[in-house]
């Protein structure tokens, strides 16, 4: 990852700023996608007769939704809010 930021022309100390969940996920290994698969996962929970896919799920997430591993989600920088020119409005009482 670091090395196809390098040529893009980003350093690593950028890379570890902006990305540094999914550098920390590289770490264990590919992180979770909204691609196409073969449903891996089901069919190892199905080898593993279990019921609940939890259960074998790589990367799993907790009862709130929050992916623990790369601190997902999180609340935005104003610096990404800014490159992405969006706002945050307060919610009306």
């Amino acid at each position: 990852m670091f090395k196809a930021f390098e040529l893009a022309g980003y350093p690593n100390s950028e890379v570890e700023k902006r990305f540094g969940g999914m550098v920390k996920a590289f770490k264990y290994g590919a992180p979770p996608h909204g691609g196409c698969a073969a449903g891996i996962d089901r069919i190892v929970m199905l080898l593993a007769d279990t019921t609940n896919i939890r259960e074998v799920i790589m990367f799993p997430m907790n009862q709130r939704a929050e992916d623990l591993l790369m601190g997902a989600p999180s609340e935005p920088t104003n610096e990404q809010l800014r490159e992405l020119r969006l706002r945050v409005l307060p919610r009306d009482a």
